[in-house]
């Protein structure tokens, strides 16, 4: 490979797995057009969506190269995605040898999660705080942090399976649903619209949402309104799931609560 390959085939690879762990496509694009700048590349084109990369480019012997790489899945993780821009800025400043920046890729890569219980933790705080905002009483809580500890085990299954998105915020939903009805018949919970509520307002795409506003604003009015359809998309399967559980156990059940 020459050098030109070593760097499209870096650029490529960078903007993909930052698309994929939650970065705006302006920003990826303009990280593509630096690293290919600091490199003395010209005749630069990006063509870029969600879903999809294609960048070429020439160096200063005027040998031309292009590469096309395809984002399967989206699955946010900051720190990762500070990892990659902090390397973005590292080769920008620094250039090293061309031959160098795949392995400098794989070890930006290479960070640990942090440990599942802090993870879930985490999640059970932010459920905590919500409900608790929403007004629901100590077993509303309790039942909403329950429902968030079995759909953080759904969230780690499905994930391993690349499934789409849309269809598993239906399937949390139903499921979240299910369990909140089975909690105010139990008697752990005590409001039913609190308790799912609180858990689907943990599965909104607010980060994707903002990513799709500001392509919109930036001027990239394509990817940002097919990125706003998939937010609109995947927010309707929340509410899809939460009627398909009220029509399967609904009327009657949500009686349970006023008993």
């Amino acid at each position: 490979m020459n050098d030109i390959e070593y760097i499209l085939d870096f650029a490529v690879s960078l903007g993909c797995r930052m698309l994929s762990v939650g970065a705006n496509l302006e920003r990826v694009n303009d990280t593509m057009y630096r690293i290919c700048r600091s490199y003395d590349l010209n005749s630069i084109s990006i063509f870029s969506l969600n879903s999809l990369i294609i960048l070429s480019a020439k160096n200063r012997d005027n040998l031309s190269g292009s590469r096309q790489i395809s984002v399967h899945s989206h699955n946010t993780h900051l720190e990762k995605l500070n990892r990659f821009n902090q390397l973005s800025r590292k080769v920008c400043a620094q250039t090293p040898p061309p031959c160098e920046l795949e392995a400098l890729l794989r070890e930006a890569e290479n960070i640990e999660d942090s440990p599942r219980a802090v993870i879930i933790f985490g999640h059970l705080i932010s459920t905590f705080t919500l409900c608790a905002i929403y007004g629901g009483s100590f077993a509303d809580i309790i039942s909403a942090n329950l429902n968030a500890f079995v759909l953080y085990w759904l969230s780690e299954f499905f994930d391993k399976r690349n499934i789409n998105q849309i269809v598993v915020n239906t399937i949390y939903t139903w499921a979240a649903g299910v369990l909140a009805l089975l909690y105010v018949k139990l008697g752990i919970g005590q409001n039913f619209f609190i308790i799912i509520t609180t858990n689907c307002v943990m599965m909104i795409p607010s980060i994707s949402l903002v990513n799709a506003v500001r392509s919109i604003l930036c001027g990239n009015e394509m990817n940002g309104i097919l990125e706003f359809l998939k937010v609109v998309l995947e927010s309707v399967a929340i509410v899809l799931g939460l009627i398909l559980c009220i029509y399967m156990f609904g009327g009657e059940s949500l009686q349970w609560q006023k008993v």
